[in-house]
């Protein structure tokens, strides 16, 4: 690197030090300006796992109609700053009639090992307020992550919450965020908090929020004041993998925002909740043990390869071939020598040879116009190789997991995803619904390093960054909806007999009843009926080798749990791909499906 292009990294270098060493994560204040008064919360911990953390506001609009825009954006920097810092920008438009009152919270990804962002509100072309920047340390390993202490002050739990929050060596005075304003506490001086404390009031209501965290601890006070909206967000995390421990709760189902659990009694063992884990613990287990010990043993009833953070599974950041977590089959390397031979062919004729028949004629002149038509059209034929060799469509493979609770209606998808756009980047990027927690994963394993750009006015639409025509572009995908879709088993004339109503294909089938296995002997279409047999197979037959949880789905199917159901699909009706005309290769969906709901 020469010198002058070496200064240019200087005002990168002074801002990722500026980030490193900023001990504020976030703000939370009030403002009032031109008709509107806003309140920002950003607040969060500052070291946290890949995941999204939550923007909340409260706007009033005390004027006339109107039409704004919240406009998120950031910086991500790397320790080897090998390309520069890359850009984030996310927007959401808010429509206000007079009067009006609107709360967000508006999830934003991140990944990287230091990043800031800064809130802004805009009205048309005019900036109308600006908030401070807040800086997060987010690719921190999930056993290290922080966790959140939702607490209120009055409560017997909030008097001791504060001295649950772990804490860490570092440069800066430390705080506990508790109420309307940031005040000191108890840290010594020299050590920063680890976890934060929040009044439940200042909860997120999306469940997106939540993924950055490795834990969530909450009194069951603080738990019964929330809103059913902040209720259904926790209750959704903790479905999604998340770990949810709530203190000095009562024997009771926890419900909210359409969810319901089973009765989880007040100390003892882990509730399992679709991917995730309910414990309960009293303040007195909790200050004796500690919350490293709480979050010890949580972890070692969780299963990694479902738990979040995401970043927990073994496998998070490995890459098996041509920068793809999942090769698709049919994708190969770029085909080089093709290019070279056809750039070297266009060399020869733009040049020496259009030259020469020029030359013999004596229209040199004719120069100007010749070489940019042969260049025009080795540039039709360049595309047309590539049509031709690869199509206009996205190539993918996925491979995803369902849970599925039938007496609920309620399904929780983890997929993995690699895609391949051809020919071109597909109009308007990925989009997704605004609940789906999407990860994207570079082709060297770490974090996505491109620039990008998401609207979430609508829907989470990433309108640019996160895919890439002719790239491997790599996604982890969590989602949780309501769902009809089932499987119907009950006894028939010559032994069980099974209904599909999962709308697509079912391939292969395991359920076990009463202590026995019973299979499914041919496909079985969406709508059709089919007997089951006696006996199952192996999970080293039932599921192919070269799946990155392969393992655990043989493992699964050879230790089915009673009253549920392993059903390879054709296709699976719960993953989003994020975009239309994609073409699926080698892809594995399956559902482990609960008859009569989740015990």
């Amino acid at each position: 690197m020469n010198a002058p292009s070496r200064f240019l990294w200087i005002p990168w270098l002074i801002l990722f030090h500026l980030v490193h060493a900023s001990p504020a994560a976030g703000e939370y204040r009030t403002v009032d300006v031109e008709s509107l008064r806003i309140t920002v919360d950003t607040d969060w911990p500052s070291r946290i796992a890949p995941g999204y953390v939550p923007v909340r506001l409260d706007i009033t609009n005390l004027g006339d109609a109107r039409v704004i825009e919240i406009v998120i954006e950031g910086m991500r920097f790397e320790r080897t700053m090998r390309t520069g810092p890359a850009q984030i920008a996310i927007r959401q438009g808010v429509r206000l009639a007079r009067l009006d009152r609107v709360r967000l919270s508006i999830p934003v990804p991140v990944s990287a090992e230091y990043e800031n962002f800064q809130v802004k509100i805009d009205e048309g072309d005019r900036l109308v307020e600006r908030f401070s920047y807040s800086n997060f340390q987010s690719t921190t390993p999930a056993v290290d992550a922080a966790a959140l202490i939702v607490a209120n002050p009055g409560t017997a739990f909030g008097k001791t919450a504060a001295a649950l929050a772990r804490t860490g060596s570092g440069r800066a005075t430390s705080f506990v965020i508790s109420g309307p304003s940031t005040s000191r506490s108890a840290t010594p001086r020299g050590m920063t908090p680890h976890d934060l404390v929040l009044e439940p009031a200042r909860l997120p209501v999306t469940w997106l929020g939540y993924t950055s965290l490795r834990a969530v601890v909450i009194g069951a006070e603080e738990w019964a004041g929330l809103e059913d909206a902040q209720k259904g967000a926790l209750l959704t995390w903790t479905a999604s993998g998340g770990d949810l421990i709530v203190v000095d709760g009562a024997a009771e189902a926890l419900a909210g925002a359409g969810h319901r659990t089973r009765e989880i009694a007040a100390d003892g063992p882990a509730r399992g909740y679709f991917f995730g884990r309910i414990h309960r613990r009293t303040s007195d287990a909790m200050a004796t043990a500690g919350l490293a010990t709480a979050l010890s043993e949580a972890a070692a009833v969780q299963d990694p390869d479902w738990a979040l953070p995401a970043s927990r599974w073994s496998r998070w950041n490995v890459i098996t071939a041509r920068g793809f977590r999942f090769p698709i089959p049919g994708v190969a390397h770029v085909p080089v020598r093709a290019y070279l031979g056809i750039l070297f062919v266009f060399t020869l004729l733009v040049g020496p040879v259009n030259y020469l028949l020029l030359a013999r004629k004596r229209r040199q002149v004719l120069f100007v116009a010749t070489a940019p038509l042969i260049s025009a059209l080795f540039i039709v034929v360049l595309a047309g190789y590539v049509v031709a060799g690869e199509g206009l469509h996205v190539s993918a493979r996925a491979e995803s997991f369902t849970v599925l609770d039938q007496a609920r209606r309620q399904a929780a998808t983890r997929a993995t995803i690699s895609l391949y756009a051809a020919g071109m980047t597909p109009s308007g990027g990925l989009q997704f619904p605004r609940d789906v927690a999407v990860y994207a994963i570079g082709p060297d394993g770490g974090a996505n390093r491109e620039s990008h750009d998401m609207d979430l006015t609508d829907t989470q639409r990433f309108a640019s960054g996160l895919i890439r025509a002719r790239a491997p572009t790599n996604l982890e995908q969590i989602g949780f909806r309501p769902a009809r879709e089932r499987l119907t088993i009950s006894p028939g004339p010559g032994g069980l007999s099974v209904v599909n109503g999962l709308g697509v294909a079912v391939k292969a089938l395991v359920f076990r009843s009463g202590g026995t296995a019973y299979a499914l002997t041919q496909s079985l279409p969406a709508g059709a009926t089919a007997l089951l047999t006696r006996g199952a197979p192996q999970g080293a037959t039932f599921v192919p080798a070269d799946l990155p949880r392969s393992s655990r789905f043989a493992h699964l199917v050879d230790n089915l749990p009673e009253g549920a159901y392993f059903a390879v699909l054709e296709r699976s009706p719960f993953w989003q791909p994020g975009t239309t005309g994609i073409v699926e290769y080698g892809s594995f969906h399956c559902v482990l499906g609960w008859v009569d709901g989740q015990p």
